[in-house]
């Protein structure tokens, strides 16, 4: 298996979503006698860098970023290059899949550009993934809903209350095969019971000895 990691490094100068705070704060203090050090974080942004949302994010009563299961799951990358990505945008083999949205929005990722103006989810598109029973859905943008219409967020809505569970902030989704050999996507949290979401490792693993 070759691994490709699609995680966003975090530092704490790292704006979280929706860029007006950092991603966290930490202080580190020498181990007395002992000549190490502990670093103690002080804030975490969990809609910080590569972060899954959970259903709970905007569905009341559904699963927390801990109650998710360990998954693999088969990949499906779609390229979109308008800032709308329309149900039409959609592929019909979503059924039980990751399907992965590339935009190349993830190229200002680090810069305050990032978080204006990105790439998103309409809600026929949200619906059409829930239709075609998609398993996870992901991105290269900070989020799957469009920022400027802030009092609303129907993709959230329609894939958490669906219980889809969602990552933004991929990168490097380019690296991943079309076509080929096979891909599968993993995500995963720290399992924090009660909290919606959470930053993650997010990495495709690429099965190379499989037939293409």
């Amino acid at each position: 298996m070759r691994i490709i990691d699609l995680t966003q490094p975090l530092s704490a100068e790292t704006l979280s979503y929706p860029g007006e705070r950092t991603a966290y704060r930490a202080e580190t203090t020498p181990i007395e006698g002992a000549g190490g050090v502990v670093t103690r974080l002080l804030s975490l942004e969990m809609h910080s860098g590569t972060h899954l949302d959970a259903p709970l994010h905007f569905a009341e009563n559904a699963p927390d970023v801990a109650a998710l299961p360990l998954r693999l799951l088969p990949t499906r990358v779609v390229s979109s290059r308008g800032r709308r990505i329309e149900a039409s945008d959609v592929p019909e083999d979503c059924c039980g899949r990751a399907v992965l949205f590339h935009t190349g929005w993830s190229r200002y990722a680090g810069t305050p550009r990032y978080f204006s103006d990105y790439p998103f989810l309409t809600a026929t598109a949200a619906q059409r993934l829930v239709d075609r029973s998609v398993a996870l859905v992901g991105l290269d943008t900070p989020s799957v809903d469009d920022r400027t219409n802030s009092a609303e967020y129907p993709a959230h809505q329609i894939l958490c209350g669906a219980d889809v569970p969602i990552v933004e902030g991929l990168i490097h989704l380019e690296a991943i095969p079309t076509s080929g050999r096979p891909a599968y996507f993993a995500a995963f949290p720290i399992p924090l019971a009660g909290i919606e979401a959470s930053p993650v490792r997010a990495v495709v693993l690429v099965d190379e000895a499989a037939p293409s």
